[in-house]
C-alpha cells in the first residue's frame, strides 16, 4: 500500500510539473497569428517620389533657316527704299533665318517624363515614360523592367 501511495504521488507530481511548463501554441509553430515574422517585402514595389517632364530638342537640318532667310529677305525688301531697303532686306534675311531654324527645332522636339520611384527595398529607380497620365507623386506602383503599373 505504501508503494502504491508513493507511485500515485510521483505520477501526480509529474503531471503537475508538466502542466506548469510552457506550451507551444499554434502561432508559435507557424499558425496564422504569428506576429513575430516580418511582412514579406515586395522587391518590385515602390512609391512615386517625382514626375519630371523632360523636353528633348529636335534636330535642325538647316531647311528652316534657308526658308526663313528667303521669307525674311522678301519681307524686308518691301520696307523703305534705297540703302534703307538694302538694310531691311539683310535684317529680314538674318532674322528670318534665326526664326526659321528655331521653328524647325521646336517642331521636331518631344517631351517624355522621368519618374523617380522610392523602392520598398530601399534605393530609388528612375524610369522614362512617354505619357504621365494617371501617375503623380505619392502613388504606389509596381515596376517590371521599364514598365510602371499602379497598385
Amino acid at each position: 500500500m505504501r508503494t502504491l501511495r508513493l507511485s500515485f504521488f510521483a505520477v501526480l507530481a509529474l503531471v503537475t510539473m508538466g502542466a506548469c511548463s510552457p506550451q507551444e501554441t499554434a502561432s508559435a509553430v507557424g499558425g496564422a497569428d504569428n506576429a513575430s515574422q516580418p511582412e514579406p517585402v515586395c522587391t518590385s514595389c515602390g512609391v512615386i517620389r517625382a514626375v519630371n517632364p523632360i523636353t528633348q530638342q529636335g534636330d535642325s537640318t538647316g531647311a528652316g533657316a534657308v526658308i526663313g532667310a528667303i521669307v525674311g529677305g522678301v519681307a524686308g525688301n518691301q520696307v523703305g527704299g534705297g540703302s534703307g531697303q538694302d538694310i531691311a532686306t539683310a535684317a529680314g534675311a538674318v532674322g528670318g533665318a534665326l526664326l526659321g531654324n528655331t521653328i524647325e527645332r521646336n517642331r521636331g522636339s518631344s517631351t517624355y517624363y522621368e519618374v523617380v520611384i522610392d523602392m520598398e527595398t530601399g534605393g530609388q529607380q528612375v524610369i522614362n515614360v512617354p505619357n504621365a497620365a494617371g501617375i503623380s507623386a505619392g502613388v504606389p506602383v509596381r515596376v517590371q523592367g521599364n514598365t510602371i503599373t499602379i497598385r
